[in-house]
């Protein structure tokens, strides 16, 4: 797994947080779909983790859109990882909450903040929004 900057500092930063966000959102869903909810509990962490990286990226951009985004994405991952640490987690309530934090969260963001695609590439929408 890519391992995400602890501060996005110059835009390969934030690249390589996004990278990371990608294969832990879907180490989350592998792991979910098979059961393995304590795997499924470590890719919340990281995705948390992340998350709190892209809050003070944001906060230094005083872009409260983003924040809004971001702060949802952190309860909605709190409530899911209340699930996952139930004695018997309801795997399907599970599911439908990573969809909804992926979504809500990234799908949101990226919605708001970015264009273009896998073969030309990502880039902000604003450039001030830029590391």
């Amino acid at each position: 797994m890519a391992q995400a900057p602890t501060k996005i500092a110059t835009l390969p930063d934030h690249a390589m947080l996004m990278k990371s966000n990608a294969q832990a959102n879907g180490g989350l869903n592998k792991a979910l779909g098979s059961g393995a909810f304590a795997d499924a509990r470590m890719q919340v962490a990281t995705l948390r983790t992340n998350l709190t990286t892209l809050q003070t990226f944001w906060t230094g951009k005083k872009n409260q859109d983003a924040l809004m985004i971001v702060n949802s994405g952190l309860m909605r991952l709190d409530a899911l990882d209340k699930m996952l640490a139930a004695p018997a987690p309801d795997q399907m309530a599970a599911q439908a909450a990573a969809k909804e934090f992926g979504g809500n969260t990234c799908g949101a963001c990226h919605k708001q903040f970015r264009e273009g695609d896998a073969q030309t590439g990502f880039k902000f929408r604003d450039p001030t929004l830029q590391p």
